[in-house]
C-alpha cells in the first residue's frame, strides 16, 4: 500500500513540477527543457500520480502548443510518463482498472477510430504521418483523453484528494478568464480574444470557457458557505467576461444552454432569473458583444453581411450524401479533412467513422448525460456541483456541436472529459468504492 501524503505535499510538488519547467524553458530553450522536465517528471509519476496529474491540470486549461515540428502540448509530454507510471502500477497489481459507466462507449469509440483508421489508411483518404490533422494525431488525442479519463478515476481516492484538484482547476479557470481580460486591453474593438489557443482559437477558447463556467457556477449553486460562493462568483467573472470576447457564437449558444440546464435540473425558480439576465444581456454587454449575439439569429455576419451558417450548410448539404453513398458503415477515416471544414459535430463524426462511429459517438453522449443525471441525484453537499456541471456541459456542448466540433478540439475534450472523470471519482468516494479509507474521508452521506 502506497504511503499517503498530505495534500499540501502534493499541491506543492506540482507547482513546483510546473515552475521547474517553465524555468527550464526560458533558460535551456524548449529541447532542453524537455529532456529536463522529461526526467522530474517520469520520477515523480513513480513516485506519486498525484503530483504529474495535478501539474497537467493547469497545464491543459493554460499552456499553448510547443513550438516544435509536431502538434504537442505540455500536457501531452506530461501523460506520457504519466501513463507508463500508471500502466506499470496496473501490471504490478498496485493499481485497479478502474469501472465507470462510461467505458464500454468510451472503448467502443477508440476501437471504431482505429478501425476507420485504417481503413482509410488502406483506401487512401487517411495518413497516418504524425502532422497536425493527420488520423494517427487524431486517433492519439482520443487515446490520451481517455487515459486521463480513466487515470483520474483511478488516483482521486478521497475527498480531500477530490477538492484539491477541483480547487486547482477552478483556480485554472480564472487565470485563463484573467489572460483574457489582459489580451482584450491589446486588442481592436471588434478583434476576438484567443488566449493560449493563439491566432484563429477563438472559438477553441469560448467552448473551453463554457465548461468552465459550467464548473464555477455549478460549485456557486452548491455550495453553502457564503464566503465560498462570493469566492466562486469573484472566480467566474472574468471567465464571463473572456467568454463574451471570445465572439464566439457556438460559446454563446453553448453557455445559455448549458445554464438553462444549470436552473432547470438544480432549481427551476431559477429559470425566471435567467430568463430575465437573458433579456438584460443587450442592454449591458458592448455594442460588439450583442450584434455578434444577434447575428444568431439574423443569420448576418455584423462584419461581412454574410450568412454565418452557409458554409455549414452547404458542407451538410455536400458531404453527408458523399460518404453515406461511398463509406456508409466507417467513413473516410479520422481527419480525412481537417476538422474546420466540417464545422459540426454530427457531421464530422458521421464523415470521419461513418453510422457506425456516429452511433458509438451518440451512444457516449447519451450515457455521458444519464450518469451526469444519477450523479446529480445520488450526491450531497458540493460534490453535487461537480455532477451538475458535467451535465450541464455535456448540453451545452453537444447543442455547439451543430455549428461545431467541441469533443474533437483538444483543449476542449481535455478540461470535458476531466470533469466528467472528477464527477466519476466524486460518486466513488461518496460510495466509498473509491477510497482506502485511510482517514474516513471517504464516506459521504448521499441523498
Amino acid at each position: 500500500m502506497s504511503v499517503k501524503k498530505p495534500a499540501y505535499i502534493i499541491a506543492a510538488s506540482g507547482a513546483a513540477l510546473a515552475l521547474a519547467t517553465g524555468l527550464a524553458v526560458g533558460q535551456l530553450g524548449v529541447l532542453g527543457a524537455v529532456g529536463l522536465a522529461g526526467m522530474g517528471i517520469a520520477v515523480a509519476a513513480f513516485v506519486d500520480l498525484r503530483i504529474t496529474l495535478l501539474a497537467i491540470v493547469p497545464a491543459m486549461v493554460l499552456l499553448p502548443e510547443l513550438p516544435l515540428s509536431i502538434p504537442l502540448r505540455t500536457e501531452d509530454l506530461l501523460m506520457v510518463p504519466l501513463a507508463g507510471a500508471w500502466l506499470a502500477r496496473l501490471a504490478l497489481g498496485r493499481e485497479r482498472w478502474p469501472s465507470s459507466p462510461l467505458n464500454r462507449p468510451l472503448a467502443a469509440l477508440v476501437l471504431v477510430e482505429l478501425t476507420a483508421l485504417l481503413w482509410g489508411a488502406y483506401r487512401g483518404t487517411a495518413g497516418l504521418s504524425p502532422a497536425l490533422y493527420s488520423s494517427s494525431f487524431f486517433f492519439l488525442k482520443t487515446v490520451e483523453v481517455v487515459l486521463l479519463y480513466l487515470i483520474v478515476i483511478s488516483t482521486l481516492r478521497t475527498k480531500r484528494d477530490l477538492w484539491l484538484f477541483t480547487y486547482v482547476f477552478c483556480a485554472s479557470a480564472t487565470v485563463l478568464g484573467v489572460w483574457g481580460i489582459l489580451e482584450r486591453g491589446t486588442l481592436a474593438a471588434e478583434e476576438s480574444i484567443t488566449g493560449p489557443a493563439g491566432q484563429g482559437g477563438y472559438s477553441l477558447l469560448g467552448l473551453t470557457l463554457v465548461v468552465l463556467l459550467a464548473v464555477l457556477v455549478s460549485l456557486f449553486l452548491t455550495q453553502r458557505s457564503r464566503a465560498m460562493r462570493v469566492l466562486l462568483a469573484l472566480a467566474a467573472a472574468p471567465v464571463v467576461y473572456s467568454l463574451l470576447f471570445t465572439f464566439s457564437r457556438q460559446a454563446y449558444v453553448g453557455s445559455a444552454a448549458a445554464i438553462a440546464t444549470l436552473a432547470w435540473v438544480r432549481n427551476r425558480r431559477l429559470i425566471i432569473p435567467a430568463l430575465l439576465l437573458a433579456l438584460a444581456l443587450p442592454f449591458v454587454v458592448p455594442e460588439v458583444v450583442e450584434e455578434r449575439a444577434a447575428s444568431i439569429v439574423t443569420r448576418t455576419d455584423p462584419k461581412s453581411g454574410a450568412d454565418p451558417y452557409a458554409t455549414r450548410l452547404h458542407a451538410v448539404q455536400r458531404l453527408a450524401p458523399e460518404v453515406l453513398l461511398d463509406r456508409p458503415f466507417l467513413g473516410y477515416g479520422p481527419a480525412a479533412v481537417p476538422p474546420g471544414y466540417l464545422d459540426n459535430q454530427y457531421l464530422l463524426t458521421l464523415y470521419y467513422t461513418g453510422l457506425i462511429g456516429l452511433g458509438v459517438f451518440i451512444w457516449l453522449l447519451w450515457t455521458a448525460l444519464r450518469t451526469a443525471y444519477a450523479s446529480y441525484h445520488s450526491l450531497s453537499g458540493s460534490s453535487r456541483g461537480l455532477a451538475l456541471a458535467w451535465l450541464a456541459a455535456t448540453v451545452g456542448l453537444s447543442l455547439a456541436g451543430l455549428a461545431g466540433s467541441p469533443f474533437v478540439a483538444v483543449r476542449v475534450r481535455q478540461v470535458y472529459w476531466f470533469l466528467a472523470a472528477l464527477t466519476i471519482a466524486a460518486t466513488k468516494i461518496a460510495s466509498g468504492t473509491g477510497s482506502e479509507a485511510d482517514d474516513g474521508s471517504a464516506a459521504e452521506a448521499t441523498s
